[in-house]
């Protein structure tokens, strides 16, 4: 009988050593938060404060989970978001654009720096020139609900 530890589900039977090759890499990773970052920064452009905070939360949980994945990142990771992230929560809270224009491009700049600190010189995030598409940036009238929920 094996030692090997194995995972039941319904759909399959895994050992740990294959659960974890399931699992996204850091490029796939960074590459999400790469994605929040250029929604964040037009959705507060765009004054749609509630849409940044939702993709500054999604660049946090990211980046989390991959000081889990990928520990030796940690360190880096966990001085992003001392050294960087504050200014830019501060600006979010304070809904203050020119705050968020400087926090978002001093982050940028250190996570750049932490990218040719890792190893990775020729990783470069720069912010795409264009807005995305597919969500609206603006402000978005909530509707409230009536009695029936609707």
């Amino acid at each position: 009988m094996s030692d090997e530890i194995r995972v039941r589900t319904d759909d399959n039977e895994l050992s740990l050593e294959e659960m974890s090759a399931a699992l996204p890499d850091t490029p796939a990773v960074m590459e999400k938060v790469g994605h929040s970052w250029w929604h964040l920064i037009y959705a507060a452009r765009g004054g749609n404060w509630g849409l940044a905070e939702y993709y500054l939360k999604r660049v946090a949980k990211l980046e989390n989970t991959l000081k889990v994945l990928r520990p030796k990142h940690r360190e880096r990771l966990e001085r992003f978001q001392a050294e960087a992230l504050p200014a830019v929560w501060e600006a979010m809270e304070a809904q203050d654009l020119d705050k968020m224009e400087t926090a978002f491009a001093a982050a940028t700049d250190l996570a750049n720096y932490l990218h040719a600190e890792s190893g990775y010189p020729y990783i470069k995030w720069e912010l795409p020139s264009e807005a995305p598409k597919g969500l609206q940036l603006k402000p978005v009238e909530t509707a409230s609900l009536d009695d029936d929920g609707r």
